[in-house]
């Protein structure tokens, strides 16, 4: 799992070409409010864009991908995201159409706040979407490439 800040994307280029588009394109996004949708970025690059609001920890679940590593990026709000290597964790299901892994287990959070990323690789479990106090708006980001 790497987080960084929007600014300091470049010392992440060397990852490969999907998420240097994912991560140029995260960069030049703004503050205005966000309408949910769905922007293939580049061959290789989904985004989907998510005004959510955040919840509880209780109401929120660790998940985790097969075939695909995620990107988060706020743009506004702030947001925290449980994570753990995949190894600690107890698969439940697996959703193949959707490469979605249901898990459970414990974790640590980080704390995202606007114009910072984090990205999540096949063996990191994370629990999006959690709210650090009261549950509030965010608008966030997800590029999603194959691994």
């Amino acid at each position: 799992m790497i987080v960084d800040h929007i600014s300091n994307r470049e010392q992440y280029y060397c990852l490969g070409e999907a998420v240097r588009a994912a991560l140029d394109f995260f960069a030049g996004v703004g503050d205005a409010p966000l309408e949910k949708a769905n922007l293939q970025i580049s061959d290789d690059v989904l985004v989907k864009v998510r005004p959510m609001m955040t919840k509880p920890e209780e109401a929120c679940s660790f998940e985790a991908h097969k075939v695909y590593a995620d990107i988060h990026f706020l743009a506004y709000g702030t947001e925290q995201i449980g994570y753990s290597d995949i190894r600690n964790m107890k698969e439940l299901s697996y959703n193949a159409e959707t490469d979605m892994v249901s898990v459970t287990g414990t974790g640590d959070k980080i704390t995202l706040r606007p114009g910072y990323f984090l990205i999540a690789l096949p063996q990191d479990a994370h629990m999006p979407c959690i709210a650090p106090g009261e549950p509030a708006q965010i608008g966030k980001m997800i590029a999603k490439y194959k691994v």
